[in-house]
């Protein structure tokens, strides 16, 4: 992620893989600015509540 965020392209590019609550402050770090998640929302047991804070999260960042 850092290299890529490196590369100060203008095209988007998205952080994927095994991202959830516990690691996204690290991906955030790393520069990334957009995320793809599955198991966090799905596995959840509010997937709604879980959506809204990484979304927080990501808006913060």
């Amino acid at each position: 992620m850092r290299h890529a965020a490196a590369l100060g392209t203008e095209r988007p590019w998205f952080a994927i893989g095994g991202i959830d609550a516990s690691n996204l402050d690290q991906v955030l770090e790393a520069g990334a600015r957009r995320i793809v998640v599955v198991r966090a929302i799905t596995a959840a047991d509010d997937p709604a509540a879980a959506t809204a804070e990484l979304a927080k999260r990501v808006r913060a960042a």
